[in-house]
C-alpha cells in the first residue's frame, strides 16, 4: 500500500509539475500610452509585458467617459494583450488590466487617455489604487501570509519527519507533523483569496486563476498534503520525505527564476526550501524531544539554507547597489540580519528563542517571494 501511494504521489508530481518561469510580469508599454491625447477613439488597446502573460478574467477593460465598458474580447499576441474598442465618445477613457505571469504572480494596473478634451469618468478612482510591486497592498499582504503559513507547514510536516530519521521515532512528534499538514492545507485557500485580492473578486477572475498555472500549483500542493496525511499511517518515513522533496520542487518552480537559467533557479529554490524546512522543523521537534544528535543535523540544514540563499540573492540582485535601491534588496538585508541573529542565538544554545527567530525568517522569506526582484 505504501509503495502504491508513493508511486501515485510521484507520478502526480511529474504529471503536474509546472515549468520554471521568469519573475513577475511587468508592463513595458501600452498603445495608447498613459495620458495620451488622441483626436479620435482608438480601434484597440494593447499592452506589452516583460514576458508572456494570460489575461485574468476579462484581462482588459476600457471605460468610456459615460462609464460604459467598451472593450471586446482580449487576444494574446506573444508578450502582448490586445482588445478591440467600440466607442465614439469624446473625453477621458479609463483602462484597467489584470494578468497572470507564467510564474503565477498576478499583475494589474490602470491608466487613462483622452480623446479630444478631458472629461469626468466614473472610474477615475481606479487610477489612485495603491500597489506594492505588482499586487495591491491587500493582495501583497495575503500573498506573504499564505507563503508563511505554507513554509511553516513544510517545516513542521517534513522537517519533523527528517528529524526523526536522524534521531529516534517519538510518537508524540506526530502531532507536530499533523499540525504541519493542517497548515499546508490551510495555506491554499488563503493563497487563492490573495490572488483574487491582487486582481479582482469576480467569477471570471476566479475561473481564470484556477485554470492557470496558479491553479495547477494549488491543486498539486493540496494533493501532496493530503497524500502525506494518508502516508502517516505507515511505519516508514521515506514516502513522506519523498513527497517533501516533491513539495520543495513545486515551491522552487513557483519562485523567482534566474534570468536565462530557469532550471538552475528551480533547483536552488527547492534546495533552499528543503534546507530551511529541515533546520526549522528539526528545531521545533528538538524542543519536544531533545536529542544530542540535533547539533550536526541543525548545522547542516542551516549551512545549506544560507549557501543556497546567498546564491539566489546574488543571481536576483544583479548588482550590490540593488541592496539599498530596491524593496527586494531591503527585505533581503533585513532577512540576512535576522539570520545572523539566529546564528548567534544558536551558538548560545537558546533553542526556544531560535525557534521564534526562525519563524520571523520564514515570514521574511515569504515577503521576498511576493516582492519582484530587480532582475
Amino acid at each position: 500500500m505504501g509503495r502504491r501511494l508513493l508511486v501515485l504521489g510521484l507520478a502526480l508530481a511529474l504529471a503536474l509539475a509546472p515549468r520554471a518561469a521568469w519573475a513577475h510580469a511587468v508592463l513595458f508599454g501600452s498603445d495608447p500610452s498613459p495620458d495620451a491625447v488622441l483626436s479620435t477613439p482608438p480601434a484597440s488597446v494593447s499592452l506589452t509585458f516583460s514576458e508572456t502573460v494570460i489575461p485574468a478574467g476579462k484581462g482588459i477593460k476600457v471605460f468610456s467617459p459615460s462609464g460604459h465598458q467598451v472593450a471586446g474580447p482580449v487576444r494574446v499576441v506573444g508578450h502582448a494583450l490586445a482588445a478591440p474598442v467600440n466607442s465614439t465618445e469624446m473625453g477621458t477613457y479609463v483602462v484597467t488590466w489584470q494578468a497572470l505571469a507564467a510564474d503565477t504572480h498576478p499583475s494589474r494596473g490602470a491608466f487613462s487617455f483622452v480623446v479630444g478634451q478631458p472629461s469626468a469618468n466614473p472610474y477615475l478612482a481606479a487610477l489612485s489604487g495603491g500597489e506594492i510591486g505588482t499586487a495591491t497592498p491587500l493582495g501583497f499582504a495575503l500573498q506573504a501570509l499564505a507563503r508563511w503559513i505554507h513554509f511553516l507547514g513544510v517545516a513542521l510536516a517534513f522537517g519533523t519527519v527528517a528529524y526523526q530519521v536522524v534521531t529516534r521515532r517519538e510518537p508524540h512528534l506526530r502531532r507536530l507533523v499533523l499540525a504541519g499538514v493542517v497548515l499546508l492545507i490551510a495555506a491554499e485557500p488563503v493563497a487563492l483569496i490573495a490572488q483574487l485580492a491582487s486582481l479582482s473578486f469576480d467569477g471570471d477572475t476566479a475561473v481564470a486563476a484556477l485554470a492557470s498555472g496558479f491553479g495547477r500549483l494549488l491543486g498539486l500542493r493540496l494533493a501532496i498534503a493530503l497524500s502525506v496525511w494518508a502516508l502517516l499511517a505507515l511505519e516508514s518515513p521515506w514516502p513522506v520525505l519523498a513527497l517533501g522533496a516533491g513539495m520543495a520542487l513545486v515551491d522552487g518552480a513557483s519562485a523567482h527564476a534566474i534570468p536565462g537559467l530557469p532550471g538552475a533557479s528551480l533547483v536552488l529554490d527547492a534546495i533552499h526550501v528543503a534546507a530551511m524546512g529541515i533546520w526549522i522543523g528539526g528545531l521545533a521537534a528538538f524542543l519536544f524531544a531533545p536529542d544530542r544528535r540535533f547539533g550536526p543535523y541543525a548545522i547542516g540544514g542551516l549551512a545549506v539554507a544560507i549557501g543556497s540563499g546567498a546564491l539566489l540573492a546574488l543571481a536576483h540582485l544583479g548588482s550590490p547597489a540593488a541592496l539599498v535601491t530596491t524593496g527586494y534588496g531591503w527585505v533581503l538585508l533585513v532577512k540576512a540580519a535576522v539570520v545572523a541573529a539566529a546564528l548567534v542565538i544558536a551558538v548560545l544554545g537558546r533553542q526556544r528563542t531560535e525557534a521564534w527567530v526562525s519563524a520571523i525568517i520564514l515570514a521574511l522569506a515569504a515577503v521576498l517571494i511576493a516582492v519582484p526582484p530587480p532582475r
